[in-house]
Formats: C-alpha cells, sequence, structure tokens
C-alpha cells in the first residue's frame, strides 16, 4: 500500500519551468552563453548549483563566483514566478484528493529550500504538506534519489510505499533509482518522449487524477 505522496515543485505544482528559462538566459547570457532549449531540457531537475557548475565548465567567464551567480538567478525566478505564475492545473484537486484519503504529502524539489519555502506559501498550499525536502542539502541532486531517500526517512516510511508526482525526466529517475512508484506529469511538448514512460503512470495534466488512477497505481503497487 502506497503510505506517502511526494510532489516536486517545479513544473509540477508551480508553472515555473518557463521563470527559470528566462532568469538563466538573462545571466548566463550576460556572464557567457544563453542556454539553448535543448540544453535547458537536459538541465532540468538538477540542482541550480550543478547547473551554474556545468555551465562555467562548458562556458567560463571571468570572476567566477558560484553564490553569486546562484543567488542572483534564484532571485530573479522568485521575481517572476510570483508576479508572472499560478499553480499547475488541477493542483489543489490533487492536494484534497490525498487530504481526503489522510495521507501524508511532502515535496522534494531540486530547488533550494529557500525558494521552495517562498512559493509554496505564496500560493497558499502550505498546509497540505508535513515538510519541505530540497536536494541542496544532499550529497548528489536528481538523477540521483537523495532527496526523496531523504524524505522517506523524514517520514519513517520505506520508500517502495512512496510514491513520486514528477515532471522532469530526471525527477522520474531519481524516483526509480529509489524504488518509489512514479507519476509522470511532463510539460506538453515532452509528453510524447518514451523515455517517460518508464514511469508507472504518465498524465498529461493533474486534471486527469482521480480515483480510477489511483486504483490503478494502488494495484500496481501490490504487484
Amino acid at each position: 500500500m502506497i503510505q506517502a505522496i511526494i510532489f516536486d515543485m517545479d513544473g509540477l505544482l508551480v508553472d515555473s519551468e518557463p521563470w527559470w528559462r528566462v532568469a538563466e538566459n538573462k545571466v548566463f547570457g550576460r556572464l557567457s552563453v544563453a542556454p539553448t532549449e535543448e540544453e535547458f531540457e537536459a538541465m532540468m531537475g538538477n540542482r541550480i548549483q550543478e547547473v551554474i557548475a556545468k555551465w562555467h565548465a562548458k562556458y567560463p567567464w571571468d570572476n567566477f563566483d558560484l553564490k553569486t551567480t546562484q543567488d542572483e538567478i534564484i532571485s530573479e525566478v522568485a521575481t517572476l514566478v510570483t508576479r508572472h505564475s499560478d499553480l499547475l492545473p488541477g493542483v489543489t484537486d490533487t492536494l484534497g484528493f490525498f487530504r481526503r484519503k489522510q495521507i501524508p504529502m511532502v515535496v522534494a524539489s531540486s530547488s533550494p529550500l529557500l525558494l521552495i519555502e517562498n512559493l509554496i506559501s505564496h500560493y497558499d498550499i502550505a498546509n497540505y504538506f508535513g515538510s519541505l525536502h530540497s536536494a541542496e542539502f544532499e550529497a548528489q541532486g536528481k538523477p540521483a534519489p537523495d532527496v526523496f531517500l531523504a524524505a522517506a526517512r523524514y517520514l519513517n516510511i520505506d520508500a517502495k510505499k512512496c510514491l513520486v508526482f514528477e515532471d522532469s525526466y530526471n525527477g522520474v529517475l531519481a524516483a526509480k533509482a529509489a524504488g518509489m512508484k512514479c507519476v509522470a506529469v511532463p510539460a506538453a511538448e515532452h509528453f510524447n518522449q518514451e523515455r517517460f514512460d518508464i514511469a508507472d503512470i504518465k498524465l498529461s495534466s493533474l486534471t486527469h487524477w482521480n480515483e480510477e488512477v489511483w486504483h490503478r497505481i494502488a494495484t500496481k503497487s501490490k504487484e
């Protein structure tokens, strides 16, 4: 039986991925080279410090300071998201679904904890979650399973009894590496990519989450 639900945040709960693109394009473009769409997609789900380090290694710039660059990108993201974005469709209904079933929910994201706290509070959904977890405190970020396993340890629940909701391929890989069930909710432009088929179920939107889909996942969890 599934005993806990773990949600990613960016691109899954909050429509923030496009604004990460804008922020990284702005900052990296000023410092060296702006990422292409393909490069940005490959980095989705990675921790921001890893993205910055990889980008500097690939397209170096003078006077490199990881923390300064990270703070600049995060500040830009927070401003853009809170000004321009909303919760993604189906989020509040899905959270309500699991609240009614009294199944604990947590967030486990690659974003820094301060940004997670700010956005979850801004969109007034903090009361759904028992805890918030950031991969910034783990040895490895996604696609490694560290942040999901940390969430399971916090809950004192076997990883195999956790269900992860993810939008990025790196996040799906992390969930499967943790031995958890996974619902993939890719962006529309990624939905038909076969690599997402490793998830237990793939949805085009959280608006399609319902009792029937839950039953399919719950049945799989007994196999």
